[in-house]
C-alpha cells in the first residue's frame, strides 16, 4: 500500500510538470491540476525584476540568473555607496572663491612662504594623501592634498583653517591615461573678478629623462603660464599648443638610499628593510638661467599612529622670486603625491 501510495505521489508530480502553463486573468497557473504557480501581482513582479536587471546588465545579467530584484538592488545600492563615498570625501576638498572673497591671501599674496618644510603624513587607513607644510619655526602652514577616487581626481593646497587657495586638474581626460604628467595649475580666487589671472601650466618632458635606471633616475618637466579670466576645467583632450611657451625648468633627481619600517598590523618582509630613490629638484627660469629654487628629500621611519611606515620630508628653500612661492612648493611634492 506504501509503495502503491509513493507510486501515485510521483505520478502525479510528473504529470503536474508536463503540464503546458497557459496565462489567464489572474496569472500563470497549471492548466488543469489547479496548481497555480504565480498570481498576478507575482508575475508583474517577477516581469520588473527581469526587465530591471536585463537594462542594467544586459544578456549577461539574464544568462547568469538575475531575474531577481536583489540584483537590482545591490546594483542600484553599490552606486548610491560610491556618490556617498565620493561625496563624504571631497566634500571640503574644492575651490570656493566665495569663501576667500573677504580673506586677505596669507604671507605677502604668496600663500606659502619661501623657506618651508614639507612633511608627509599618514594613517593606518585614509583615502587622501596628505602632506603638511611648515614655516621655519615650525608653525603650520597648511596641507596639500590628494584624492584620487577612481576618476576623480583632486590635488590642491588648504591653509589650517580649511580653506583652499589652489588646485591642480589633469589638463584632459585623455591626460589621465597618459605615461606623461599634464597638469593645470591655478589659484582658487582667480578669473572674474578674481586677484589674478594666471594658469600655470606643467608637462613633463618624457624624452629626455632616463627611462631604464635603478640607481640613479631622473625626471624633467617644463613650466608654461598663460592669462586667463575663467576657472580652467578638464578637457576632452589637451590643447595643442599646451606647455608651450615655458618660462621654467624644473628638474628632478635621485639615488637610491636605504629605509626601514615597522608594522603593527603583521611581519613586515626583509625585515624592514627596503630601497627607495631620494630625489632632489632644482628649479631654473628659462630666459635668464637662474636658479629659482632647490629642495631636497630625505625619509624617516613615523610612529605608531602611521603604523610606523616611511615617511617622506622635504626642505625647500627659494632663491629667487621669478614665480609664485605656491606653485614652487607644489612641484616639490609631485614625488609624494604620485608614489
Amino acid at each position: 500500500a506504501v509503495s502503491a501510495q509513493v507510486a501515485v505521489r510521483q505520478l502525479l508530480s510528473f504529470r503536474a510538470m508536463d503540464e503546458p502553463l497557459v496565462r489567464s486573468s489572474s496569472g500563470i497557473s497549471r492548466s488543469s491540476s489547479g496548481i497555480r504557480r504565480r498570481s498576478h501581482s507575482g508575475s508583474d513582479f517577477a516581469g520588473s525584476e527581469s526587465r530591471c536587471c536585463r537594462g542594467m546588465l544586459g544578456s549577461f545579467g539574464v544568462a547568469f540568473g538575475c531575474g531577481r530584484l536583489l540584483c537590482c538592488r545591490s546594483l542600484v545600492m553599490f552606486v548610491v555607496l560610491l556618490v556617498a563615498l565620493w561625496k563624504g570625501v571631497t566634500r571640503n576638498y574644492y575651490c570656493n572663491p566665495d569663501a576667500l572673497a573677504e580673506i586677505d591671501p596669507p604671507y605677502g599674496g604668496q600663500i606659502i612662504p619661501s623657506n618651508v618644510s614639507l612633511v608627509e603624513r599618514k594613517y593606518f587607513f585614509q583615502f587622501t594623501k596628505i602632506i603638511d607644510v611648515y614655516d621655519e619655526e615650525q608653525a603650520h602652514v597648511g596641507y596639500f592634498y590628494d584624492i584620487n577616487l577612481f576618476l576623480i581626481m583632486r590635488f590642491g593646497f588648504s591653509d589650517p583653517n580649511g580653506k583652499i587657495w589652489f588646485e591642480s586638474r589633469y589638463a584632459s581626460l585623455v591626460s589621465r591615461f597618459k605615461p606623461i604628467v599634464e597638469y593645470n595649475i591655478q589659484r582658487c580666487d582667480s578669473g572674474v573678478g578674481g586677484r589674478t589671472d594666471e594658469v600655470f601650466e606643467l608637462k613633463e618632458d618624457w624624452w629626455t629623462e632616463s627611462w631604464f635606471c635603478i640607481y640613479h633616475c631622473n625626471r624633467r618637466f617644463n613650466l608654461s603660464r598663460h592669462e586667463t579670466n575663467q576657472h580652467v576645467m578638464e578637457r576632452l583632450l589637451p590643447e595643442a599648443n599646451f606647455g608651450t611657451n615655458a618660462v621654467a625648468r624644473v628638474v628632478f633627481d635621485s639615488t637610491l638610499t636605504a629605509t626601514f619600517r615597522g608594522k603593527m598590523t603583521g611581519p613586515v618582509d626583509n625585515g624592514g628593510f627596503a630601497f627607495r630613490p631620494y630625489w632632489w629638484m632644482k628649479v631654473y627660469n628659462l630666459t635668464s638661467g637662474a636658479q629659482l629654487a632647490v629642495a631636497k628629500q630625505h625619509f624617516i621611519t613615523g610612529g605608531s599612529v602611521s603604523n610606523f611606515d616611511v615617511l617622506s620630508r622635504w626642505n625647500l628653500t627659494m632663491e629667487e622670486q621669478g614665480l609664485p612661492n605656491w606653485v614652487i612648493a607644489f612641484l616639490s611634492v609631485l614625488d609624494d603625491i604620485e608614489e
